[in-house]
């Protein structure tokens, strides 16, 4: 089916820009697009003159593996800022890209997606930017369309949707360096002639026609006229008539007007977004005419699966040549490996192993490195400042609480750099491939581990990004075990108690300290499996979904993405140091200060300032400890601690930690400047340094024997590993699943599942002799 192209007309560009495209690039890519830019019937029309009001919006579409974020990234200049699409689940980036001239856009990075027919919710942000309905996120000026050539038919399903919107389109063919190792050749002139639109070569990886592509972004690229519609025609008579009823609207090009019929047809009810672009008389109609479709074409909103691919076979006969064996046997070799029932899980927990194993090791320097610069200039400011409520805000709050927080930034850092290798790479599609079949086992598909992936990272973004996920009982079971994952957050608190009671000791090829991380991280993946099956067959029962996952070919890292990435992890722990846990800390300290007086502290005090005036140096001292400790337990934050305390001695903990986990709630890695604060406040004798050492040699004033064995330790872990201390999580809970009840339900079990457990290592510990 030929479709009936009605190219625009090609405008001559000016000198400058014409030179500007047309020039000689480096090689390669470059030079192919260059050479399209001179000749080629979509080339972007001439500069116009535009109003510095606000900087041109381009936005980044493609298939999902296109290579659309990985572009997003490379492009030269970009400054980024990554927020959420208010109300729903998907991550928005957006960033500043410094073009040739000097002039500035600013980009979007859209979800990838397959199609505007949407059949996620993250498809369904891509079709209401794209149609203006996006009440947050205006129009894009300019569309960059990517797709990975070697995929050349499938993903052009898609970019005809977008061309035939109207709207300012350039095509990136990305991954040309993978085309010409497997002998694909593309005449992109003739694409261009077949779509109507500029055509560019690149590789984003390498960075290849980006130099062009820049160019091309730079100019104002015509819309093309070419049309690929071939509707039956009951069903453009039903359009055209819905098209006509639609009110105008400045955001909406108006060839795209029928496609907004057709999205409302399609619909069925769940956008609110594109419902209230139609008045209510069109949407009763709306309904009235979908059921009546239903009944004389059944198969109306498939039909244009078939008629759509037709086109891309007519399109790509002319200009798209592939050798007919495209098999990478070398790939399929690896696969069987990475894949295999047997070997695939071996592999994947020894990758894990030496990841985690990593995390310690190469960690520990700059750790230590952190630790002393914190403990200088805790001594610093304490030397040069007269005793008083100021010096102990400084040194025991902000000092001891954020400088602690900061030393596990290293370890951080080097977790991401390791998942971004792994994912960069392509590793972790065959690591969901093989979580399918456990998934399948509690009836989740292997589409649930990507957001639970996320989780790892964040809860937040993985609980977010189950709206990937096409079923809402799915949807809210992964919702539901999302938190077990152990999140960034909770690596500052496995850090600082596997270096405080976890030996640092060799176990064949890893340390014991790597162990145990992965040892938490795998506990967090067997709860979620767990309350998954129980849900699943409970009250969210449903059949295991369908999923079909294609796995891309093995790339070598991005490493300019993999920086990226972890500088941006690094970047918000940080920030969250300088917000959250400074302000927590601050809050802290005057909780665990006040009230500072009573009789017996009154009593106390005086004894040392008499043993002081004596010139007893020891009982002072000694007094002066005795002191600071009743101080804090007579304070508001030991109060609180120690209300909590009969709930938590069964665990080993005692009110000290209790007021950890109550501030812990606010963000999990508060736990660790909590206990800082705690430490310096309740002991006069110390002074910001190893928060791990003090951790493992404080002493029961009592007894003076340590305070917390490793078994405490061990429990304490578990305890973090299991239970819900988030409340960013608990609120994106309530907002996803729309109600209460499910956040509640979340609190509750997981808790109780955490403070079960800890019970039974810690009271299993004991009876064994361990503590």
């Amino acid at each position: 089916m030929k479709p009936g192209l009605q190219l625009a007309p090609a405008t001559a560009a000016p000198a400058g820009a014409h030179s500007a495209t047309a020039g000689a690039p480096t090689a390669g890519t470059d030079e192919r697009a260059a050479g399209a830019d001179a000749t080629g019937p979509a080339a972007a029309g001439p500069s116009r003159s535009r109003t510095p009001a606000r900087p041109r919006r381009i936005a980044i579409l493609g298939n999902p593996n296109a290579g659309n974020s990985t572009l997003f990234n490379k492009l030269p200049g970009l400054r980024q800022k990554v927020a959420n699409y208010p109300g729903v689940t998907v991550e928005k980036k957006t960033g500043l890209c410094t073009l040739p001239s000097g002039a500035r856009v600013e980009l979007l990075d859209l979800p990838g997606s397959y199609s505007l027919r949407p059949g996620s919710p993250d498809e369904v942000i891509v079709r209401d930017v794209l149609l203006g309905l996006q009440s947050d996120t205006q129009a894009p000026d300019l569309v960059v369309f990517v797709v990975d050539v070697t995929h050349l038919d499938r993903n052009l399903y898609l970019a005809l949707q977008v061309i035939e919107l109207g709207r300012p389109l350039i095509l990136a063919l990305n991954m040309m360096d993978a085309a010409d190792e497997l002998g694909i050749r593309v005449d992109e002139r003739a694409l261009e002639r077949q779509l109507g639109v500029p055509v560019v070569a690149i590789s984003a990886a390498k960075g290849t026609g980006l130099g062009t592509l820049r160019r091309y972004m730079e100019r104002d690229v015509e819309p093309s006229n070419a049309h690929f519609r071939s509707r039956p025609r009951h069903l453009d008579r039903v359009l055209q008539s819905l098209e006509g009823r639609l009110p105008r609207n400045s955001a909406l090009p108006e060839r795209a007007r029928q496609e907004l019929a057709l999205a409302l047809l399609l619909d069925d009810g769940e956008d609110d977004a594109l419902a209230r672009c139609a008045p209510a008389d069109v949407l009763d109609d709306v309904r009235l005419l979908r059921r009546r479709l239903d009944q004389a074409a059944p198969s109306w909103r498939s039909d244009e699966i078939q008629w759509r691919y037709e086109v891309i076979a007519d399109i790509l006969a002319g200009a798209f040549v592939a050798p007919p064996d495209r098999r990478d046997r070398t790939r399929e070799r690896i696969d069987r490996v990475l894949t295999h029932r047997i070997f695939g899980p071996v592999i994947f927990v020894l990758l894990m192993g030496a990841v985690f194993q990593s995390v310690f090791a190469w960690a520990r320097p700059a750790m230590d490195l952190i630790e002393r610069v914190v403990a200088a200039f805790g001594g610093l400011v304490e030397s040069n400042m007269v005793e008083g409520p100021l010096r102990s805000l400084l040194v025991d709050g902000i000092i001891a609480g954020v400088g602690t927080t900061i030393t596990f930034v290293p370890q951080i850092a080097i977790l991401f750099f390791f998942l971004s290798v792994l994912e960069d790479t392509g590793y972790m599609a065959r690591a969901a491939f093989l979580m399918d079949r456990v998934m399948g086992q509690v009836g989740l598909s292997g589409r649930a581990f990507i957001p639970l992936l996320s989780s790892f990272a964040c809860a937040i973004p993985g609980i977010m990004a189950t709206r990937t996920i096409d079923s809402r009982r799915d949807r809210l079971t992964t919702i539901m075990v999302a938190p077990f994952m152990s999140c960034s957050a909770r690596l500052p608190v496995y850090a600082l108690l596997i270096g405080a009671f976890v030996p640092n000791r060799w176990v064949g090829i890893v340390t014991l300290p790597g162990i145990v991380l992965f040892s938490l991280y795998f506990l967090g993946i067997l709860a979620a499996v767990g309350v998954a099956w129980v849900l699943k067959r409970t009250v969210l029962r449903g059949g295991k979904p369908l999923y079909v996952m294609e796995l891309p070919p093995y790339r070598a890292p991005s490493w300019r993405s993999i920086v990226i990435t972890v500088r941006e992890r690094s970047a918000l722990f940080l920030r969250k140091a300088g917000t959250v846990i400074l302000a927590i800390s601050v809050v802290l300290w005057f909780l665990a200060t006040y009230p500072r007086g009573g009789n017996g502290l009154d009593a106390l005090r005086a004894q040392a300032h008499a043993a002081q005036a004596s010139g007893q140096t020891a009982k002072a001292q000694a007094l002066e400890n005795q002191l600071a400790g009743e101080t804090l337990r007579n304070s508001f934050a030991g109060r609180a601690g120690r209300l909590l305390e009969p709930v938590i001695r069964p665990l080993g903990f005692d009110w000290r930690i209790g007021i950890g986990l109550i501030t812990s709630f606010a963000a999990r890695e508060v736990m660790v400047s909590t206990m800082a604060t705690v430490f310096n406040l309740g002991d006069a004798g110390h002074r910001a340094g190893s928060l791990r050492a003090t951790f493992r040699d404080f002493r029961n004033p009592a007894t003076g024997r340590p305070l917390y064995t490793p078994l405490v330790g061990i429990t304490l872990m578990v305890f973090f590993a299991l239970a819900c201390q988030c409340m960013s999580t608990v609120a994106v809970v309530r907002r996803e699943t729309n109600s209460w009840r499910w956040p509640i339900a979340m609190v509750l079990v997981m808790n109780a599942l955490a403070w079960v457990v800890s019970f039974a290592v810690y009271q299993g510990g004991r009876l064994l002799g361990l503590g």
